[in-house]
């Protein structure tokens, strides 16, 4: 008999409850919970700081995209059981949002101060190869990341795609909204 839809709910019922004792109990206020508030909040200062607000909803257009593919992407990861996050800012909700906006803020300093595609790409290269063979590696060291069947080598293309699709979206958006202007 297959399940019913109640029958996913029970569970999740479950699965909530779980969450939240694991979490409560293993996770808030561990190491690992304060790196990821730390990091994420010098981050974000820095971003602040250095952000150009002449090209502000350009740039907060494209950390959107980003955020959301981002996002997307990890939820799907962690549902396909090809890696996990077993220590996260909150016990709901995106599996691992704090490393989601990270990835989202250095993504839009990329777009911001590389703006010819030459360098972007280049950049690209450079940032996917230290999100892959650097911090990858610093999250399984410090237990914020379990690669289950999952390899820093296939991340890094990944990463490319990701930054160079998301600049040409958003340099066709930008395209068209300019044409509709005029």
């Amino acid at each position: 008999m297959s399940p019913s839809l109640m029958d996913i709910m029970e569970t999740q019922v479950k699965l909530s409850k779980i969450r939240w004792d694991y979490w409560r109990d293993d996770i808030i206020f561990s190491y690992q919970w304060w790196f990821l508030i730390i990091t994420f909040v010098i981050l974000f200062i820095v971003w602040i700081r250095l952000l150009d607000k002449r090209r502000l909803l350009t740039i907060l257009l494209f950390g959107f995209i980003t955020l959301n593919i981002v996002t997307f992407l990890d939820t799907l990861g962690g549902e396909l059981q090809i890696w996990e996050y077993p220590k996260m800012i909150l016990p709901w909700g995106p599996r691992i949002l704090c490393i989601d906006l990270m990835i989202s803020i250095y993504f839009m300093l990329l777009y911001q101060f590389f703006t010819k595609w030459r360098s972007y790409i280049f950049a690209s290269i450079i940032l996917s190869a230290i999100f892959s063979f650097i911090f990858e590696p610093i999250a399984i060291l410090l237990g914020i990341y379990i690669q289950l069947s999952w390899s820093h080598f296939y991340s890094f293309p990944i990463y490319i795609l990701l930054a160079i699709s998301i600049k040409w979206i958003v340099e066709k958006l930008i395209k068209i909204n300019n044409l509709t202007k005029g």
